[in-house]
């Protein structure tokens, strides 16, 4: 079976007094959280595993994108 490259983003959010990580994909509508960076991104590769057992049609079309799409540059910036 051909290896995908999935793009993810990984966000720090505070819930109440708490800090997750939120992991995302441009790529695939899969979400996941975590305590760490480590964790959401974990989290994130079982919802993308599941995700891909119930839609495997979606591997193929994430086959064909995989080199053609490359992941834009995020920076932060102050005004």
């Amino acid at each position: 079976m051909n290896k995908i490259g999935i793009n993810i983003v990984i966000e720090r959010e505070r819930q109440d007094d708490k800090v997750i990580f939120m992991a995302s994909s441009p790529d695939i509508n899969v979400f996941a959280e975590g305590e760490n960076i480590d964790e959401a991104k974990k989290n994130f590769l079982e919802g993308v595993k599941s995700h891909l057992e119930v839609f495997p049609e979606e591997r193929e079309s994430l086959i064909k994108n995989n080199d053609e799409y490359e992941m834009p540059i995020l920076q932060k910036v102050f005004l």
